[in-house]
């Protein structure tokens, strides 16, 4: 189908909506439709707000699966032809390729030998890195069984130091006890002598020799303890140094394997991006605040409207928790809608834009809204609800549209948006 068919084909349905009495408007950019009727409240007819807009919500889903017959005729059309160009640069291809095969065959052989040559080159180098590793694992073994061995001789020498100096201590006690014991068969000769003189002086010389005897077993005990100290001093240091061995093996295997984690991100790098760039592009995102200007709050006129969703694959979808803005027109709204949600611009940065509303209402079970008492002017309806959790998590959508308000009117309107 032409694009001079296509631009007809929309005049007739738009024509046929006119006639109908509502305007239907279709917006590519944000893949929404909107149906809007005006009837004048004055009129002695009464009209049926719940019909007109059954119709314009009948209107809207014809025109919504149009669109996608449409898009999937020249979606045919295209691969059609990219069919047709295919099978001539097939045709193309395959008298290009018999000449290129033969050229293939000669370079096949070459690099077949090349090949070869590379293969006994790679062997000959895996063979030459087994070798060293294998060597400087024995290496590793000798350096360990030495340090083993160094470790036990010097053990063996602080136990035979310190069985000398037990020895020479016993040696030394025994030396003091003979010489006590001369002293004490001489004092006792000399006591026995002047135990008739005096008593008191015998328990003095007892008491001196009790003394005497206590120094030296606390001296002993003292030089026992320093010893043990040292020893333990040594057996701690010894088990550092290990410990030390230990962690530098440990640390040189987490380097490896930080690197290795580091080339995998490497090659994901790139496809997470593509990921990334296939992510929604949003508008930008709004928070909305209770006007606290003044505004003419009964007037003569209502709007009333109905929302739709439909899904990638054409489904309604359920619009839980949606609220519906009555928002006057300024100048920062009248921009976010220009370009933000028209053009469905990114975002410059990640701050919510603040908007002040006076009136807003949540969809019912039927999905119908309405505002009832509005005064002349223009207003914004701002519909905003959340993505499905299947298509984004925690991100806003927004439907907006643009209505000028008369006095004495009925505005009827239906929104449909395609996910």
């Amino acid at each position: 189908m032409s694009h001079k068919t296509l631009l007809l084909f929309s005049t007739l349905i738009l024509s046929g909506c006119v006639e109908r009495g509502f305007d239907l408007t279709v917006n590519k950019t944000t893949h929404t439709i909107t149906a809007t009727k005006t009837v004048d409240m004055r009129d002695t007819k009464n009209t049926n707000t719940q019909k007109d807009i059954d119709k314009m919500n009948i209107a809207v889903l014809k025109e919504q699966k149009e669109n996608t017959k449409k898009k999937t005729q020249k979606i045919i059309e295209t691969k059609q032809s990219k069919l047709e160009k295919q099978k001539e640069l097939q045709k193309q291809k395959e008298l290009q390729k018999q000449k290129e095969l033969e050229k293939q065959k000669e370079l096949q052989k070459e690099n077949a030998k090349e090949a070869q040559k590379k293969r006994d080159m790679l062997l000959e180098k895996q063979s030459r890195e087994k070798e060293q590793q294998r060597i400087a694992a024995e290496q590793e073994r000798k350096n360990l069984s030495e340090k083993a061995k160094l470790e036990k001789i010097e053990q063996e020498k602080k136990e035979q130091l310190l069985q000398t100096i037990q020895n020479k201590k016993k040696k030394e006690a025994l030396k003091k006890q003979i010489e006590l014991e001369n002293l004490e068969r001489i004092r006792r000769k000399e006591n026995l002598e002047r135990i008739r003189k005096s008593k008191e002086e015998k328990l003095i010389l007892e008491r001196k020799l009790a003394a005497e005897k206590e120094r030296q077993i606390e001296k002993e005990k003292a030089e026992k303890i320093a010893l043990e100290k040292k020893l333990a001093q040594d057996k701690l240091a010894q088990e550092k140094k290990l410990a030390l061995a230990l962690q530098a093996k440990k640390d040189a295997a987490e380097k490896m394997r930080q690197k290795k984690i580091a080339k995998e991100k490497a090659v994901q790098a790139p496809q997470i991006k593509k990921e990334k760039q296939k992510s929604l592009s949003l508008t930008q995102p709004l928070v909305f605040r209770q006007s606290q200007q003044t505004y003419q709050k009964f007037g003569t006129s209502e709007i009333h409207g109905h929302v739709v969703y439909i899904t990638p694959s054409g489904q309604e979808i359920g619009l839980k928790h949606t609220k519906i803005y009555l928002v006057p027109k300024n100048s920062k709204i009248e921009y976010w809608y220009e370009n933000y949600y028209l053009k469905n611009k990114e975002a410059s940065s990640s701050v919510n834009m603040v908007v002040e509303y006076i009136n807003a209402t949540h969809l019912n079970v039927d999905k119908n809204f309405a505002f009832y008492g509005l005064a002349t002017g223009t207003y914004y309806i701002i519909i905003e609800s959340s993505y499905p959790s299947s298509i984004a998590k925690n991100k806003k959508v927004y439907i907006a549209k643009k209505i000028n308000v008369e006095k004495y009117k009925k505005i009827m309107t239906v929104f449909s948006k395609k996910l």
